[in-house]
């Protein structure tokens, strides 16, 4: 049975439509705001996945060039592989939706993004987390939300919820804020020279309407939802745990007791070993619970060092930062080089300035056709000692790329003072 339910949101009507469409995922809604129209489906597998100690839950924002009345270009005429800003668009999504399962989770979730039409004034990206946490709150998933989401602005003084495009273009901060009606979960900002007050107001400021926005979700909840499938917490054996603990916390300790990062790595695998070994007869298949128990020992010693002795683990103490170097012109063919590191954290940056001919070309759903200043990242496996097989850049990589990108961006000088890519 078709639902429609709306809400009035920064001066726009949001219409948010249920039971229509992809009925049978376990749950699904189409999100319009203007000629904005996304459809978000959630779905989840029956039985966990074997053999693995995270939550296997992906996101994916999927862009379809008709939405703007456009034919896929090239030979194939379809749309290829997701575009920067789509990758982006599922961080976004995943990350305020992730924590709001139950730690012990292991069931396949899915959230799919379709971008149906675009109003050049209502970006989709929003509106696919917004019903993202709709699809996910209707259905029979064990999802512990409500989430909101909006974009704040600030323009002359005065901060503008979801702005269109003219107000983004005069904008000194473009921020994503998403959470529940308790809490933000999730910041994500460009910005131009905004002070920590200014910036802690606007969050603040979107977390009001955020709180608008969970509250008619509960709402449509409430009318339409599917029952919850009850997740069976594993049981705690408060006795092994004990004894790991008397075994164990020594020597826990003791793997602490070095400032390098490495020792400290070899005496915790020693540590692990050892306690498995200790426990192999008694409890024979308890490996991955004593590595959960010494992990956890691990945390509060590392905080217990923080909090009463103000000592990190490689010893510095709280008002302390890593050694820093830096080094420029390390390269003599490339436009510009640099090295920066810090403690056992190091970057190798290469610029390369060409004409505007060769400004990246953009075949996507927003207004902006190209793009002159590309920041890439890569973060190859000997970075973090190791040996696998070398990939195109991963979703990680391109977000860590956008962050690095939007923070120099408002220093790059305008085409007009400087004509290059």
């Amino acid at each position: 049975m078709a639902n429609v339910f709306t809400m009035e949101l920064a001066g726009r009507t949001l219409t948010v439509e249920t039971g229509k469409y992809a009925q049978q995922a376990s749950g699904s809604c189409l999100v319009r705001c203007g000629d904005t129209a996304v459809m978000v489906c959630a779905t989840g597998s029956d039985k966990p996945r074997d053999g693995i100690d995270f939550f296997p839950l992906s996101c994916d924002f999927e862009e379809k060039l008709y939405a703007v009345g456009k034919i896929p270009g090239g030979f194939i005429k379809r749309e290829g592989r997701p575009t920067e800003k789509a990758i982006l668009t599922s961080r976004l999504i995943d990350r305020p939706i992730r924590p709001l399962f139950p730690k012990s989770y292991r069931n396949d979730v899915q959230v799919v993004a379709t971008v149906l039409s675009v109003d050049t004034e209502i970006p989709p990206d929003v509106y696919a987390m917004i019903g993202a946490s709709v699809s996910l709150s209707i259905s029979d998933l064990p999802f512990m939300g409500p989430i909101g989401a909006v974009v704040v602005g600030y323009v002359d003084g005065k901060y503008i919820i979801n702005p269109n495009s003219e107000e983004r273009a005069k904008s000194r901060l473009h921020l994503t804020v998403a959470g529940t009606k308790d809490a933000v979960m999730m910041v994500e900002a460009g910005a131009n020279e905004i002070t920590e007050d200014e910036m802690l107001e606007a969050i603040l400021t979107g977390h009001e309407e955020i709180k608008r926005i969970v509250a008619f979700i509960e709402g449509i909840q409430a009318e339409v939802g599917k029952e919850k499938r009850v997740v069976a917490e594993p049981e705690v054996d408060e006795d092994f745990v004990a004894k790991v603990r008397a075994y164990a916390m020594e020597k826990v300790e003791w793997s602490l007791d070095t400032f390098d990062r490495y020792e400290r790595e070899d005496r915790q695998d020693q540590i692990k070993a050892e306690t498995i070994e200790h426990f192999s007869e008694e409890y024979p298949e308890s490996a991955k619970e004593i590595d959960g128990i010494i992990y956890n020992m691990t945390k509060e010693v590392v905080r217990r060092k923080i909090t009463l002795d103000g000592v990190r683990p490689d010893g510095r103490k709280l008002n302390e930062v890593r050694p820093i170097w830096s080094e420029t012109s390390i390269l003599p063919r490339p436009h510009g080089s640099a090295v920066f590191t810090r403690g056992q954290t190091q970057v190798m940056t290469v610029l390369t300035l060409g004409p505007m001919s060769e400004v990246q070309i953009l075949d996507g759903l927003s207004e902006e056709d190209s793009k002159r200043y590309m920041h890439q990242y890569n973060m190859p496996p000997y970075s973090v000692g190791e040996a696998r097989m070398l990939r195109g850049p991963g979703r990680r990589e391109i977000g860590h790329g956008a962050l690095a990108s939007r923070a120099l961006e408002p220093m790059i000088p305008s085409e007009e003072e400087f004509p290059y890519a």
